[in-house]
Formats: C-alpha cells, structure tokens, sequence
C-alpha cells in the first residue's frame, strides 16, 4: 500500500503544508497534503498564497506557525 492509499478522505489526521518557494517550485507557493506525517504525494500549486487557499478542500481550519516550523512554511490547515 503507498502512502497516498494509507490515507482516506475522512481520515481526521490529514493536514495540508503552504509553502513558500520550495526547491521544486521557485517563485511560486505549494501546498502539500500529509497523512499521519507522511506526504501523501497530493499537491496545489499557486502564484500567490491567496491561489493556494483557494484550491484548498472547503472546511479547513489554519493553524498559527509555531517557531519551531521551517522558515518555508507559510501555513498550516487541518
């Protein structure tokens, strides 16, 4: 089973990762979506933050950065 298999639509520990420039993307924002800490290779790319959010699932909750989070990662949605 891949990770993307491991984790269902209702699975409540989904989360999706905004970040800012990463490697892969220059100049541009992705939002990642990860399942029980493990990326589950679904993605949304965006010129801006606002485009990311935009294409994010309706009925997300953001979460505020922590200071321990990566200086890329823009936001946090559960």
């Amino acid at each position: 089973m891949n990770e993307t298999q491991a984790c269902s639509e209702e699975d409540d520990v989904s989360m999706w990762l905004i970040f800012e420039e990463p490697p892969a993307f220059p100049n541009q924002y992705v939002a990642r979506r990860y399942c029980s800490c493990m990326e589950t290779g679904e993605f949304v790319v965006g010129d801006t933050l606002a485009d990311v959010r935009a294409k994010l699932p309706p009925g997300l909750m953001r979460l505020e950065r922590s200071s321990h989070d990566e200086p890329s990662l823009r936001e946090s949605w559960l």
